[in-house]
């Protein structure tokens, strides 16, 4: 929603005050942190659960004032994270061992010229003793925030991939999808829900392994009061995404004893509150990702083999950035934009050496680890170009890295520079497919410069040989 946004951009920065003045119409809670969660600004409106005094909560940690909080769980975090802000996120926080608050949470990032130096987190309380006709209405107020052109790609199957998505995106069946962690299954999860005729209807996310076991059930599905120890009359989140989408993030996580819930669900198109022994009618479109192979899940015993195939009617696979090295190139440069917006800087481009280390590296957290990497950089880079020593040693020094190093064998200085320059063009030339024009704009040097390395090196009919 606010990709490469910024103060300057009139649109915008519009756009951002109109999201906090909705977000403050109904406010319970806001919190100011600094970038490693600790509580700068807190003012609780809600007396109830206040019971420590707003003022004693500052210097604390999140973590120290909601233990059941975490990295990953976290609004504030994940807007430290992304440098996103999220609006109307729903979370269940525990407060103590008989209080359990449901909240929808809206949160910003802090940002100076150095970079992301904190979050705002503007809360709304939903818990059923809370309950009003107007807080009622922020149950439809979950939406999905990208759409398919987010997912930056130059692969072809990817492409072809999508497409495919943009017309299931139509229908309701069922849809699961697969990649590795940081590949982008969440955006996939958001576009499709903003292609379908549900777009306007609710998008509500949930992390399957963010949860313990014993609350997984009462999140999904609700709760009436006295059902367990803390209970209270409370809507799961299909009922609040009644009508629309809900992601189940992680479902291979899910335990064995909710998949056979999950699964009557699906079946019956009725959810049964925790503790109730009446059905509540749903139309709900289920999204799952899975960060395992699923199928592999199913024949060692710990994935139901019946539930498989009612989440599976349309499956999607996101390719690791390791085999789609065509898209790191596309994907930094959006990165750079949107770093240079945050940091206020003006990078223009990797160096050429640092894009052959990029294309070397395997990249096991996908795109979210080279965006990590790029924001490092970005702590660092003074000039127009990131520079290898702007670069994390463990990406410099990895074993795929290391394994193209040339070895010195006591050989000259000028010798090794020759022997490493080589390899790099023999890389770049060969991932360019043999494009001139490509290879020389890759390398970052003019075209009459190429040619004389080329020739130099005697490369060009070696390697087409």
């Amino acid at each position: 929603m606010y990709n490469n946004w910024s103060l300057g951009s009139e649109k915008m920065y519009e756009k951002f005050l109109d999201d906090m003045k909705n977000s403050l119409k109904n406010t319970d809670l806001i919190i100011v942190t600094d970038e490693s969660g600790k509580i700068m600004y807190y003012n609780n409106f809600n007396d109830i659960y206040n019971e420590s005094g707003n003022q004693d909560n500052i210097g604390k940690s999140i973590f120290e004032l909601y233990p059941w909080l975490t990295k990953e769980n976290s609004t504030i975090f994940k807007v430290i994270d992304s440098g996103e802000p999220l609006i109307n996120q729903f979370q269940f926080i525990k407060i103590d061992d008989k209080v359990t608050v449901s909240s929808i949470n809206s949160a910003f990032p802090l940002i100076n010229g150095k970079g992301i130096i904190g979050a705002i987190e503007i809360s709304t309380n939903i818990s059923p003793e809370k309950d009003s006709p107007k807080k009622k209405k922020m149950y439809l107020n979950y939406s999905a925030k990208y759409n398919f052109d987010n997912f930056i790609t130059g692969n072809s199957q990817m492409k072809a991939a999508i497409e495919n998505m943009k017309k299931i995106s139509k229908n309701d069946s069922t849809i699961l999808i697969y990649g590795e962690t940081g590949t982008g299954k969440e955006i996939i999860a958001h576009s499709i829900h903003n292609c379908s005729n549900r777009a306007s209807k609710p998008f509500v996310t949930q992390n399957c392994a963010a949860i313990p076991s014993t609350l997984i059930e009462s999140i999904l599905f609700g709760s009436v009061k006295g059902s367990f120890t803390g209970s209270e009359n409370r809507a799961g989140l299909f009922e609040i995404a009644n009508g629309g989408t809900i992601y189940l993030d992680e479902i291979n996580s899910m335990p064995q004893s909710m998949q056979s819930k999950l699964l009557r669900t699906i079946e019956n198109r009725a959810i049964r509150r925790v503790g109730d022994n009446k059905e509540i009618n749903i139309d709900v479109r289920i999204i799952s990702s899975t960060n395992e192979k699923l199928s592999k899940l199913v024949k060692s015993n710990k994935f139901r083999q019946d539930l498989f195939y009612r989440i599976s009617v349309v499956s999607m696979e996101i390719f690791p950035l390791r085999e789609r090295k065509e898209d790191i190139e596309l994907l930094c440069q959006h990165f750079i934009k949107h770093f240079n917006h945050i940091f206020n800087k003006n990078v223009k481009d990797l160096e050429s050496d640092v894009k052959f280390l990029f294309m070397e590296y395997d990249w096991p957290g996908n795109v979210r680890e080279l965006k990590n990497c790029l924001e490092s950089a970005f702590n660092l880079v003074e000039g127009e170009y990131i520079k290898a020593s702007h670069i994390p040693e463990y990406i410099l020094y990895s074993n795929t890295n290391k394994n193209n190093l040339i070895s010195s064998d006591n050989k000259p200085l000028s010798q090794l520079v020759d022997e490493y320059e080589k390899n790099i063009l023999i890389k770049t030339i060969k991932m360019k497919k043999y494009n001139i024009v490509q290879t020389a704009k890759a390398l970052g040097i003019p075209r009459q410069t190429l040619y004389y390395k080329l020739k130099k090196y005697n490369i060009l009919d070696k390697i087409r040989a």
